[in-house]
C-alpha cells in the first residue's frame, strides 16, 4: 500500500491530492512533498478548509532503485486493471482510486537534463479551474495539446491527467526542472503552496506569476532503434525546420519538420518509448 499523508480541516472544501515520484528517479517532487508534510504535521501549516493529501512516492520500488520504472511507464497505465500483471499496473489500481476520491490532482515531475526549464502541462484548457491554478504558478511556460498528440499514437495516454479527466476531476502535471537540482525542489514546493493559497486552503496569497507563454505540442518521436540525440538538447530549446535532431546507429537520422521547440528530450530513452516532443508557441 502506498504511503499517504492526509490533513483535514473542519470546514467543507476541496480535496487536493499531490503526487510525487510517479517515475522513481524523479525525486524533486518527493523532496518538496516531504517538506510540506513536515510543516502540516508540525502545525506550521493548517488547512483552513477541505482536505490536503500527499503521496510522496507513487512508485516505491522504482524509487528505491532510482530508476524510472520497474516493468513499464506508470504514467501510461493509470486506470483500473481487472487482472494486473505488472508492478505498475498494480500501483495504477491504487492510484486511480485515490484520483477518483480527490477533487484536484497535482502531479509533480522532473526532467532528464540539467538546466531544463520548468513548465506546466495544462492538458484540458477548457477546465477553468485548471487554467486558474496554472496561472497562479510562478512558472513561465504552460504546455497544451498533450492528449491530442496521443490520439492516434501506438503509445496510449493513460496518465494521471487522463484518468482525472475521465473521472471529472481537475488536474495539473508540473515538470519542475532537472531531477537533481535544488531549483526543481523549490519549484515543486512553490507549486504546492501556490495551489493551496489560490484555493484559499491556506491563508495568504500566491506569488505573482511571470508573463506566461503557451506552447502547443505538435507531435512526439518514438525511439525505434539504437541511436543518440544529435546534440545535448535541453527542454524548450529552439529548433529549425530541416535541423537534424537525432541519429540512428544504422545511419539514418530524424529531421525537424518545422520551426519550434524540442521538448522533454530524453538521452536515455529506451527503444519503443518517447525520445522527444516538438511544439510551437501559440
Amino acid at each position: 500500500m502506498l504511503k499517504k499523508y492526509t490533513f483535514k480541516s473542519n470546514i467543507p472544501g476541496p480535496s487536493v491530492l499531490f503526487l510525487g515520484a510517479i517515475h522513481g528517479n524523479e525525486t524533486a517532487g518527493t523532496t518538496a512533498i516531504s517538506t510540506a508534510v513536515q510543516k502540516f504535521a508540525s502545525g506550521a501549516l493548517i488547512p483552513l478548509k477541505g482536505t490536503v493529501l500527499f503521496i510522496p512516492v507513487c512508485n516505491p520500488l522504482a524509487f528505491e532503485h532510482n530508476v524510472r520504472q520497474i516493468d513499464e511507464n506508470l504514467n501510461r497505465v493509470i486506470r483500473r486493471w481487472n487482472n494486473p500483471t505488472t508492478c505498475e499496473q498494480n500501483l495504477a489500481n491504487e492510484l486511480s482510486a485515490e484520483i477518483e476520491a480527490a477533487d484536484i490532482i497535482v502531479d509533480l515531475h522532473s526532467s532528464h537534463c540539467p538546466d531544463d526549464k520548468p513548465f506546466i502541462f495544462n492538458d484540458y484548457p477548457d477546465d477553468h479551474l485548471a487554467c486558474r491554478l496554472a496561472s497562479a504558478q510562478n512558472i513561465e511556460y504552460i504546455v497544451e495539446g498533450w492528449p491530442q498528440i496521443y490520439n492516434d499514437a501506438p503509445i496510449k495516454d493513460y496518465s494521471t491527467g487522463n484518468w482525472a479527466k475521465t473521472c471529472g476531476k481537475t488536474s495539473l502535471t508540473v515538470e519542475c526542472g532537472y531531477h537533481l537540482s535544488d531549483t526543481a525542489v523549490k519549484t515543486a514546493y512553490h507549486v504546492i503552496m501556490n495551489t493551496l493559497l489560490s484555493l484559499n486552503v491556506l491563508e495568504g496569497y500566491p506569488s505573482t506569476p511571470p508573463t506566461q507563454k503557451h506552447i502547443l505540442m505538435d507531435c512526439f518521436f518514438i525511439k525505434s532503434n539504437p541511436g543518440r540525440l544529435a546534440q545535448p538538447f535541453k527542454h524548450l530549446d529552439s529548433v529549425l525546420a530541416g535541423e537534424i535532431l537525432a541519429f540512428y546507429d544504422n545511419g539514418t537520422s530524424v529531421v525537424c519538420p518545422q520551426d519550434g521547440f524540442i521538448m522533454l528530450p530524453n538521452p536515455h530513452a529506451l527503444i519503443g518509448t518517447e525520445w522527444f516532443y516538438l511544439g510551437h508557441q501559440k
